[in-house]
């Protein structure tokens, strides 16, 4: 068969039809992958072979998904005939009378895995690094080729409709584990396995809908709603969809599959959420393109400090292939850095002796901040790391320049910027000062793309982008409070607005000493606008620090949810609170004016930078585009200069 699917037979009459979307790095459901599917069905529904195996013809692969710009790009009429072709093709795949078994040796995403839902079997290769889902909620989207149907009868409602409104992906282990595969192979057996397979009678696996399926949909729907504020149209709408599948024909289920994507392809959330995709696809292309310069291959790399940022920061250059070592200053610091490693399942070499820099390609210092000591640190530095090291500092609000002041290779020093908690969180801001070698940003910027972050190239000023916003947010909110606002209030309406948590509680879960701390540091270069508020200065002079003790903003008590505190609330409270913006919009916009600082003064270089920042590094709303889009700054803009 010419085209996208070549196909072969085995001696046991198996025919494997293998997808090759040749002008693509990876195999998409385009026009032209459906017309060969149609045609691979319909011979084999005509002269039956003894089984059918469907893998893809790129190493490592199977098959991403939908061709995203064919589902925002065609009319609707098109779009609705794209989509009922697909579903009766599925529909003709799902039905043929032998085993047909899914070889899956990449990520089966989006309408990859309602290809695969169609086959009878499912196997996959034993790789971590596989994803499986329909991640199309995190676009705003929905499945329209009977993933609503398929998966919760192949997985079960509850795990189904867990994988549907979250659109999270699994891991090979975990598809097992729930039945969503059918087996976990080596790479090498992969063929051999699904062949076997497909050679054998199977039935096609249908879990029966519990008697409870309205009381979990209901709940479902009441999750969601708690999770998402309501601002979230597509996970509601997944449910939907999976109780029209239950309680309708399938043609009808079909339908409201098609007409959904249609309605919700059109929605503000779609268009946002898109677009951010895009902009995260295009992130570490773009970043080497602003760093400018031939990045240096990185074999070892040494973290100095072995908190949680620095332990995090060593397991994450250490996934990425790198040699890792880690340094602390004495023998009872480095054991906790150990202990803490341990705890993750982790076994990288920890040391007091600072001359394990010398062999380094890059060193990370992730020690405490304070400028004094992140200077003493690049001061041994200078003195014994290879003159050909790039040095990097995890500082979340000092100046880069200040730590390269006196050294004899200032060129070299950049800074790496991970969040806390570095497993989790994708976004890395790289800094550069007017003297980085464009080299030695580019070498920063290849970094957190081998480590799977996503890199933002940043001129360097206090605070960079992140810190630099999320400061005045959390000032705006606590004096909000000493106006007499309710500290509830305050994080209901920001949860409301979309944000993973209210910003009195990231203050707390932060720590008021050290939120304190910062301001103080943003205060010297910035000015007034970044002074502390009084109510701050007060509650930590107390001891009310937060989480890591028990009283801040709220009460935090092991196994309860956070209460507000009392004497807090006995003190602030007022006559009544005079803003004249409701409180999201207030604190929205008085990140989006220090956003626009950024850009007018050239640190950032474009809003699209902004934008993709804040959702990746401080979980702003992204169903409202980032932050430079929900503020109404202007439109992408070149006005970066090193």
């Amino acid at each position: 068969m010419a085209g996208t699917i070549r196909s072969e037979t085995d001696d046991g009459g198996v025919l494997t039809a293998w997808v090759d979307l040749s002008d693509r790095p990876v195999n998409l459901l385009s026009a032209a992958v459906w017309d060969d599917l149609e045609l691979l069905v319909g011979r084999v529904a005509h002269a039956p072979p003894s089984g059918l195996v469907i893998a893809s013809a790129k190493p490592g692969s199977f098959v991403a998904g939908a061709d995203l710009h064919t589902v925002l790009d065609l009319d609707d009429d098109a779009l609705r005939a794209h989509i009922l072709r697909g579903q009766r093709i599925l529909d003709e795949l799902e039905s043929l009378p032998f085993t047909t078994v899914a070889a899956i040796a990449g990520d089966a995403l989006g309408g990859g895995l309602e290809l695969a839902l169609a086959c009878r079997l499912r196997v996959v290769v034993d790789d971590p690094r596989i994803g499986l889902g329909l991640p199309e909620t995190t676009l705003g989207l929905v499945p329209a080729w009977g993933g609503t149907s398929r998966l919760p009868r192949r997985v079960g409602l509850a795990a189904g409709l867990k994988m549907l409104v979250t659109g999270k992906t699994l891991h090979p282990a975990d598809a097992l584990s729930i039945g969503l595969v059918d087996a976990v192979v080596a790479d090498e057996e992969l063929l051999a396995v699904a062949r076997r397979l497909a050679a054998a009678p199977a039935a096609l696996s249908a879990k029966p809908w519990p008697a409870d399926t309205a009381a979990i949909l209901d709940r479902s729907r009441a999750d969601t709603l708690a999770r998402s504020g309501g601002n979230l149209p597509a996970p509601r709408a997944i449910i939907d969809l999976v109780e029209t599948g239950w309680r309708q024909l399938p043609a009808v289920a079909a339908e409201a599959q098609r007409e959904t994507l249609l309605r919700l392809r059109r929605s503000d959330a779609c268009r946002h959420l898109v677009r951010l995709f895009f902009l995260r696809s295009a992130a570490k292309r773009r970043a080497a393109i602003v760093a400018g310069g031939t990045p240096a291959l990185v074999k070892h790399a040494v973290v100095v400090g072995g908190g949680t940022m620095g332990t995090g920061i060593a397991v994450a250059l250490r996934g990425a292939g790198i040699e890792v070592q880690l340094i602390e200053a004495d023998d009872s610091s480095a054991a906790a850095a150990s202990a803490r490693l341990a705890g993750w399942g982790e076994s990288i070499a920890v040391t007091t002796d600072f001359s394990a820099v010398g062999q380094a390609d890059l060193v990370v210092e992730a020690v405490v901040e304070s400028l004094a000591a992140k200077r003493e640190v690049f001061a041994r530095l200078d003195e014994q790391a290879p003159a050909s090291a790039i040095l990097a500092s995890n500082t979340s609000s000092l100046a880069i320049a200040a730590l390269a002041a006196g050294s004899r290779h200032p060129g070299r020093v950049i800074g790496l910027h991970f969040f806390n908690p570095v497993a989790k969180m994708p976004l890395v801001e790289v800094v550069r000062w007017s003297g980085s070698s464009p080299d030695a940003v580019a070498t920063g910027v290849a970094v957190a793309v081998r480590a799977g972050k996503t890199p933002v190239v940043v001129n360097d000023s206090p605070g960079f982008i992140v810190n630099r916003v999320l400061f005045p947010y959390l000032g705006e909110a606590i004096s909000a409070v000493e106006a007499g606002m309710s500290v509830a209030g305050i994080d209901s309406a920001l949860r409301a607005y979309g944000m993973p948590m209210g910003p009195l509680e990231l203050a707390d879960e932060i720590g008021l000493d050290v939120v304190r701390a910062i301001f103080g540091a943003l205060q010297r270069p910035l000015g007034q606008r970044f002074e502390p508020p009084p109510l701050l200065e007060r509650m930590v002079a107390r001891g009310w620090l937060g989480k890591k003790n028990g009283r801040g903003f709220f009460l935090h008590s092991p196994g309860a949810r956070p209460i507000p505190n009392p004497d807090l609330v006995a003190e602030c409270r007022a006559a009544a609170d005079n803003a004249a913006l409701p409180i999201a919009d207030r604190l929205v916009t008085r990140m989006a004016d220090e956003a626009r600082m950024l850009l007018d003064g050239g640190v950032v270089e474009s809003a699209d930078a902004i934008d993709l920042a804040t959702v990746l590094g401080m979980g702003f709303a992204p169903f409202r585009g980032g932050l430079a889009t929900a503020g109404g700054l202007s439109l992408p803009m070149e006005r970066m200069h090193p």
